[in-house]
């Protein structure tokens, strides 16, 4: 009877099991979830096994459901591999709207390609990707993939979904681990619906019902505002080295003695011609300036992802009998050369993109993505980019300004900040001459000197070719029709990191008429036109990431025939985001002289500010186009 008891028991498990498998029907996904959402992630189950310091097993199951073509690059159907990794399992399973299994992919099915662009020289990195045109939509991809390495410097992050506009059902990940390797985490940009638990040995994560959210306009980039957690070791391995990094001093001890150590040889041809290009020379920084624009004439930027996981450098020799190299590469290069004239130098990790990211200051681990050079100069330091043939000296604009990152010094690893380009540097004063004829052709000159984040927006202009320079032009001036480009005059300043830009331009039909009135704006030069979107509801703060400031003073000529206005109102606009000044000044009866100032503060404000900060610039718009009249004389 027992025994009886007991199958039946067993029985109704499997039964209940039987009726209870996953469903892949679209319908099912909760409403609120699909709402701005071109994909969902249903289920996904990580796992990440670290048994010892050189072993890293990985796997994760995924069930995506894509509603449009904009959502296939949410799929995620890949894996990556090298000569110290391999996949043990890939494979996909594609079901359509009703849960119907329609298509399955096995791991050779799976397209094998490089994992770098075409500007690689070299690199064993390799992909393996699903390449799958849907039938229709919506349709769902359950996603399987594990594979094992021999490196654990780097723990895959775990994030509650990777893009805007997808929505996650639920998400798990689980880390086991030996307990003498002391795996370290921190949460990023935590949200409540984050739930972890830790216990020796083991530690979990997972988010259940995360909406997704929709890119918003001036807005902080998705990476700085997505949850996030990151893993690390203080005893790990990479490309058959030992690491430990308890903190970012021995950190920075580990990369110098395993990573740059040994790799700054250079022959004794080289080193005398160093000494003889500063020689007679006094100066520390001046010196380094020789140096470094004797690296931009000598050499070129190509990725180069060889070595220690690809964070060991070239040896600066191979880089000056070759000419080239990658970030690392040029920057210890650049380094070695420095040496040979005593300077010091510090290699340097950090993120580098338009969008500001820091090395996260208080969590230690591999981090970064790009390396460039600091030169201390007593309390600060000198950043040198090394992989640019152009930038000037000491000047690193947008791609690597304002964020925290790591110096290889040779007493450890120190966190540092970069330098900061606030509004008040990053500046464009424009001079001109403006001439209206009696058919309402405008003719112009004008003259614009840039500097900071605006110099570091347009000193490449100078090498490009005619056509795309007045390409450049008729973009910057496309409020204006007709356009036509007569000269273009550029003088690049790079020691004072500074241009200047002459061009000379005219437009037919500028000015519009009406009975015996000229209609025509005054700002025919700089006016800004970028109206912030409308949102019915703003769900993100503001945030500019970098502000300026716009100094326009421009003459304006009348036709003889036409007389100006007796009075034209000036404008003055203060907010929290930014100011802006408008006067007029009637220098005779047929020319007037305006001033504008328009300043842009960066920072992040309230999104409840937002109608505040759109309100602001629409003014700003609207009087940069406005339009006066001229009265013809009789």
């Amino acid at each position: 009877m027992r025994l009886l008891f007991l199958c039946c028991i067993l029985l109704q498990s499997i039964v209940l099991v039987a009726q209870n498998p996953f469903d892949f029907t679209s319908s099912t996904i909760p409403e609120d979830l699909r709402e701005n959402a071109d994909s969902v992630i249903r289920d996904e189950q990580i796992t990440i096994n670290i048994p010892d310091q050189r072993t890293l097993e990985y796997s994760k199951y995924r069930v995506i459901t894509v509603f449009s073509k904009r959502g296939m690059s949410d799929i995620d159907a890949y894996a990556s591999y090298d000569k110290n990794s391999r996949i043990k399992t890939l494979e996909a399973v594609i079901y359509d709207e009703n849960g119907n299994e329609i298509k399955k992919f096995k791991k050779n099915d799976f397209i094998d390609a490089s994992a770098v662009d075409g500007g690689t020289l070299f690199s064993d990195s390799r992909v393996k990707y699903l390449d799958y045109t849907p039938i229709s939509y919506p349709f769902t991809i359950a996603f399987t993939t594990s594979w094992v390495s021999n490196d654990t410097a780097f723990i895959p992050f775990w994030f509650p979904n990777s893009t805007y506009e997808s929505s996650t059902l639920k998400s798990h990940c689980t880390i086991t681990y030996t307990s003498d390797l002391e795996l370290k985490y921190k949460l990023l940009n935590p949200i409540d619906q984050i739930v972890i638990d830790e216990s020796p040995g083991k530690l979990e994560v997972s988010v259940e019902n995360y909406k997704s959210f929709v890119p918003e306009s001036y807005s902080l980039g998705f990476k700085n505002m997505v949850p996030k957690m990151i893993f690390s070791l203080n005893k790990f391995h990479l490309s058959g080295v030992d690491g430990t990094a308890t903190d970012w001093s021995s950190y920075g001890k580990w990369m110098d003695e395993f990573l740059l150590k040994g790799t700054r040889e250079l022959s004794q041809e080289t080193r005398n011609e160093i000494l003889k290009l500063v020689e007679g020379e006094t100066d520390k920084i001046e010196k380094a300036r020789k140096i470094y624009e004797y690296v931009q004439e000598k050499t070129r930027y190509i990725s180069v992802q060889i070595g220690i996981g690809g964070w060991k450098p070239m040896l600066a020799s191979e880089v000056d009998a070759l000419g080239y190299g990658d970030c690392k590469a040029l920057t210890n290069y650049t380094k070695s050369l420095l040496e040979v004239a005593e300077i010091p130098s510090y290699y340097t990790i950090l993120y580098a993109g338009n969008d500001k990211r820091d090395i996260q200051p208080d969590f230690v681990s591999m981090q970064g993505n790009h390396a460039i050079l600091s030169i201390p100069n007593g309390d600060d330091y000198v950043w040198l980019e090394c992989t640019s043939q152009e930038i000037p000296f000491g000047f690193i604009g947008n791609f690597t300004d304002d964020r925290d990152v790591v110096v290889i010094t040779p007493e450890g690893g120190k966190v540092v900040h970069t330098d900061v380009y606030d509004y008040t540097k990053n500046t464009q004063q424009l001079t001109g001459k403006c001439k209206i004829t009696p058919e309402g052709t405008l003719e112009a000159q004008v003259d614009m000197l840039s500097k900071g984040i605006q110099y570091n927006d347009r000193y490449l202009i100078g090498d490009k070719i005619d056509s795309d320079q007045k390409k450049h032009y008729y973009s910057f001036w496309e409020h204006i029709n007709n356009l036509k480009i007569d000269v273009v005059t550029i003088e690049n300043n790079r020691r004072d990191v500074s241009m200047k830009e002459t061009v000379v331009f005219s437009a037919e039909n500028y000015a519009s008429f009406a009975g015996d009135e000229m209609l025509l704006s005054l700002n025919a030069l700089n006016r800004y036109t970028r109206t912030p979107k409308r949102y019915k509801e703003r769900n993100l703060d503001v945030h500019i990431s970098r502000g300026f400031v716009d100094e326009d003073q421009v003459e304006v000529i009348i036709p003889d025939n036409y007389k100006l206005p007796e009075t034209l109102e000036n404008v003055v606009l203060d907010s929290e985001f930014g100011s802006y000044n408008l006067t007029y000044e009637i220098l005779n009866e047929t020319t007037v002289k305006y001033s504008r100032k328009f300043s842009m503060y960066e920072g992040t404000y309230s999104k409840d500010k937002y109608k505040d900060f759109r309100s602001f610039i629409r003014k700003v718009v609207r009087y940069d186009g406005q339009k006066i009249a001229l009265n013809k004389i009789k």
